[in-house]
């Protein structure tokens, strides 16, 4: 996914631009019915290192998604929390639809608390890499870019 925020010191911009790299992996549940048709849901826990100057540096999160696939068709939607170390949230959902290899997805801020109360986010993400298949676990890192202000 995935997309993600993180830690805001006093020296974080209103408004910016970010561009960086976050991990996630966990359980997945796959549904297979005949050649080309497949359904997996997903619950993932992320690690985002950030970008310094930004609010998205330093935190964890948590992703629950649902894709399909079908007879080529790829669809992905989900949402996510991600908190700093002073407990401090925001919530996100994300999309991404189209060919796998290509699609960007795209991901949107919902509500923050905290330091990131007022936050606002657009962004893209995209994965990167293939890891080798772990049977029943969901695991990605993904390219993330967009713009972000804050109040």
């Amino acid at each position: 996914m995935i997309a993600g925020l993180a830690f805001c010191t006093q020296v974080c911009a209103a408004e910016g631009k970010y561009d960086m790299t976050s991990c996630y992996a966990g359980p997945s549940h796959v549904i297979q019915q005949g050649e080309g048709i497949t359904a997996v849901s997903y619950e993932l826990t992320g690690m985002m290192p950030g970008q310094e100057g930004t609010p998205y540096q330093n935190l964890s999160g948590r992703c629950v998604g649902f894709l399909t696939i079908i007879k080529g068709d790829y669809s992905e939607t989900g949402s996510c929390q991600f908190w700093n170390a002073a407990g401090d949230k925001v919530f996100g959902v994300y999309a991404r639809k189209g060919d796998p290899a290509k699609a960007e997805g795209t991901w949107h801020v919902v509500q923050g608390t905290g330091k990131f109360d007022g936050l606002t986010d657009e962004g893209k993400w995209m994965p990167v890499g293939a890891f080798p298949p772990v049977p029943n676990v969901a695991s990605a890192c993904n390219h993330e870019w967009g713009t972000f202000s804050t109040k």
